[in-house]
């Protein structure tokens, strides 16, 4: 699947003639347009999550400082096929919306492949959506302030579940509201950092450009991981964080009234953002943290070492990570019911209306729940559900794109 996924990231940007090009138009657009900050921000919620703090913090343990090298290229390549993939969502949209379902039924002729879209869509916004960022949240809260799982389930499936019941417009007003504050939040502490730590910024960028092509490995970790340790667990995580081939960020392109090429452009700069901007700050403040102080990450697990990170802030700094966790894992909860919210009215038309509630009493109990499932069976189903987006969705990028959205 990583083959798969990074060889059509590297086959669409050369169809497109490197749209990637037009990032600063990408950027201008969302600020700009209408409608544009909504479904950037709206995008950028589903995608925004643990995995671009934990995950980045378990990439580097398990592959070494280099995995950050080929997560950030795999964030690159990846904005084409966002362009693509919201570029098809947009064009085939319909009054009730938009997205792979929809370019697979009537951009390709393909009713059943389509139906099987949507309710892998269904199954994933469950297991990413849900599952995956409140069993996040519930095990920091606990590591921080020794808050019982099930208490942070409560909390955050009542929050969500009063967004949700909302319906759309309630998902995209408050997505807009949360994700720019989160970010600046979150980069304002990643800045802190590596300003007490900027001696150790450019030996930490050597580090990860030799790790990441170094034929050696030292055992993993993050003194030095190897090629092969450094590039899997690196472009495993880039695509995990930014879901470029996926085709949620499509479904959300679908509600925009933009031409698709505006539209495809603006939601490229969500990948961006994602994986090379959020990600990569990351990866840097635990190698810059770690190259300042190696003891500083004794005692802490693969998936810790951006909490170990933080800790250098006296008194707040555990505190603020773990409320920036809370925050990103929210936004991407309420955030991917839309998806699934769109899933249900593809699949059930005129009678979405009467599973959709259903569904939502299903997500939010599913909410809770994930504060207590054990968090390798969360991300296991997760991962296997993926697949079934993945394939169909890239089967139509590869089939469509050499007919639209050339630049």
């Amino acid at each position: 699947m990583l083959v798969l996924l990074l060889g059509t990231h590297i086959a669409l940007t050369v169809r497109c003639g490197f749209v990637q090009r037009k990032l600063g138009k990408g950027i201008r657009l969302s600020l700009s347009e209408k409608n544009g900050p909504a479904i950037l921000f709206t995008t950028l919620a589903a995608t925004l999550g643990t995995g671009n703090i934990i995950g980045i913090s378990t990439a580097i343990a398990l592959g070494g400082a280099g995995a950050l090298f080929w997560c950030m290229l795999t964030g690159i390549f990846g904005m084409a096929t966002t362009y693509y993939e919201c570029y098809l969502g947009r064009m085939y949209r319909t009054e009730k919306g938009g997205g792979p379902m929809y370019v697979l039924r009537d951009g390709l002729n393909a009713g059943k492949l389509a139906g099987l879209y949507a309710f892998s869509m269904l199954l994933v916004c469950f297991g990413t959506g849900c599952l995956t960022q409140s069993n996040a949240v519930a095990v920091s809260f606990s590591q921080t302030f020794d808050i019982p799982g099930m208490a942070c389930g409560w909390v955050i499936a009542i929050l969500c579940g009063l967004v949700i019941a909302g319906g759309k417009n309630s998902i995209l007003r408050v997505c807009t509201g949360i994700v720019p504050v989160m970010c600046v939040l979150f980069l304002s502490g990643c800045a802190y950092i590596l300003f007490c730590n900027c001696e150790y910024i450019l030996p930490g960028i050597k580090l990860i450009i030799n790790d990441a092509f170094s034929l050696k490995s030292v055992s993993a970790g993050i003194a030095g991981g190897g090629f092969m340790a450094s590039a899997r667990y690196g472009i495993a995580r880039g695509l995990f964080t930014n879901e470029a081939g996926l085709g949620s960020a499509a479904v959300f392109a679908g509600a925009s009234r933009l031409s698709p090429k505006e539209q495809a452009v603006i939601s490229m700069t969500a990948t961006f953002w994602d994986t090379v901007v959020i990600c990569t700050v990351t990866g840097l403040v635990i190698i810059s943290s770690y190259l300042a102080d190696p003891s500083l990450m004794s005692g802490y697990g693969a998936g810790e070492y951006a909490l170990a990170a933080f800790s250098q802030v006296p008194y707040v700094g555990k505190p603020f990570l773990t409320f920036a966790i809370a925050g990103f894992a929210i936004a991407t909860i309420i955030g991917w019911f839309y998806p699934g919210e769109q899933s249900i009215q593809f699949l059930f038309g005129k009678n979405d209306e009467k599973v959709l509630w259903i569904v939502k009493t299903i997500y939010i109990v599913m909410v809770f729940m994930g504060s207590m499932f054990p968090l390798e069976l969360i991300w296991e189903a997760a991962d296997f559900f993926n697949i079934f987006l993945i394939l169909p969705n890239v089967y139509a990028l590869l089939k469509l794109s050499s007919s639209y959205g050339r630049n």
